[in-house]
């Protein structure tokens, strides 16, 4: 099996590191590659969703996968140094 020439969807993050937590979308083509960008340590950054795309009778739909972090809205000096990793 090949991979697509298409990203099949995004993995996005969140920035901690300025106030107005701006998203950071990385595009994926497989599974493997999804779980490659999600396993590695991002510092100053949250995974917020995963979105996957499909086209399905000639319409395109999307799933997304949202994530509740518990840091968010909190100031990065405050979050608690054993939940980042790296």
């Amino acid at each position: 099996m090949t991979a697509p020439e298409y990203a099949i969807g995004q993995a996005i993050y969140l920035r901690t590191d300025v106030p107005d937590y701006p998203e950071v979308a990385f595009p994926i083509q497989t599974v493997g590659e999804l779980v490659r960008i999600c396993s590695e340590p991002k510092p100053d950054m949250l995974l917020d969703k995963v979105v996957f795309y499909a086209t399905i009778d000639e319409e395109t739909r999307s799933v997304a996968l949202s994530f509740l972090s518990a840091s968010k809205g909190a100031r990065p000096a405050t979050i608690d140094p054993r939940l980042i990793e790296g």
